[in-house]
């Protein structure tokens, strides 16, 4: 995979370190991108429906995985090898989050992420884990309910952390219930990418519309996270990029 253009990192809200964690690897693939799920019959299957725990790294890299193959070829005129896919700025910092240690609990109250058998474990008491799962686990449904899959939405059981279950969402109807205007932002996104008349540009706009949105409710809805991992940080070139650019 050819270098990333910068637009893909600002449109992942990564910092200018996770960009040079990335461009200084040999490998230019997030951590455990090959341990993943590349499609949906890698996941356990239960009664018909396939059994996704976003609270495991390689779970929920798995639905980056599978959203990079499924739009790979609504991609393929911008670029050889899908490197031209504006999606590919979320497994990235997904994997620089993994790789830095903050989808660990922070409170050393448990071993989630931070003993070498609970390595791959990610933590409901993280603040970038909630954060990420509105930046992840939305898209993905979103784009199964767009018919990018090929699958009904039914089919796909997603898994609640060990506590506050009622913070997130699970599936389509409860998502759409929950944070209406994300699930249509990342629907209308999926639904450009499919028409004859997409283009790049309008492509940029419908995902940064998306993007922006996953953001506006976990940021506020897990506030009592905020103390964890000096975050203050993030949001400020976060505001800065927004500024910036929009």
């Amino acid at each position: 995979m050819a270098v990333l253009a910068s637009w893909v990192w600002v449109l992942a809200g990564c910092f200018c370190a996770a960009v040079a964690e990335v461009s200084d690897s040999s490998d230019p693939y997030p951590p455990l991108w090959e341990d993943s799920p590349e499609q949906l019959s890698d996941y356990m299957m239960e009664d018909g429906n396939y059994i996704i725990n976003p609270w495991v790294y390689t779970d929920r890299m798995g639905m980056y995985r599978i959203l990079l193959e499924e739009t790979a070829m609504y991609f393929a005129k911008y670029g050889p090898e899908n490197e031209q896919n504006l999606l590919w700025g979320l497994p990235l910092q997904f994997g620089w989050q993994y790789q830095s240690g903050r989808l660990a609990d922070p409170t050393g109250m448990t071993d989630c992420g931070n003993e070498l058998n609970e390595s791959l474990c990610v933590s409901v008491d993280s603040w970038w884990a909630d954060i990420n799962y509105y930046l992840s686990v939305i898209p993905f449904l979103a784009a199964v309910d767009s018919g990018i899959t090929g699958i009904s939405p039914n089919q796909i059981t997603i898994l609640p952390p060990p506590k506050d279950q009622m913070r997130f969402c699970y599936n389509v109807s409860d998502c759409q219930s929950a944070v209406p205007g994300t699930m249509n932002r990342w629907r209308d996104f999926f639904q450009y990418m499919q028409l004859n008349s997409s283009d790049f540009d309008g492509l940029l706009n419908y995902l940064w519309e998306a993007h922006a949105s996953s953001l506006d409710y976990p940021t506020s809805a897990f506030g009592d996270r905020t103390k964890s991992w000096y975050h203050s940080n993030f949001l400020v070139i976060l505001t800065e990029i927004q500024d910036h650019y929009l």
